[in-house]
């Protein structure tokens, strides 16, 4: 449910989680479920958890980028080696013709 209202972060002060961070809806409470409540540690993990599942997209991606960029620079190489060897074969041609 999502009543626009602005979630408000406290320090629990119960025997069963003392200092444990939540955040909660204001509209909320025990007999009205439906609004946030969530603690902050939770939410944290929950954070990690996403970034670490992006970081592992990111490394595939990269991976997979550097594969590209090594056949790039391979190509590049054999153009160059092409390229000497008809530039050789234009100074032969000259000599040839001189």
């Amino acid at each position: 449910m999502n009543c626009s209202k602005e979630v408000s972060r406290f320090t629990s002060k119960t025997v069963k989680n003392p200092g444990r961070l939540f955040h909660y809806c204001p509209m909320g409470s025990e007999k009205e479920k439906t609004h946030l409540f969530k603690w902050s540690d939770k939410s944290v993990v929950e954070e990690i958890e996403d970034f670490q599942d992006l970081f592992d997209v990111l490394l595939v991606d990269n991976s997979e980028f550097q594969k590209s960029v090594r056949a790039g620079e391979a190509m590049i190489k054999r153009h160059e080696s092409r390229i000497e060897e008809m530039e050789d074969a234009i100074i032969h041609c000259k000599e040839k013709t001189s």
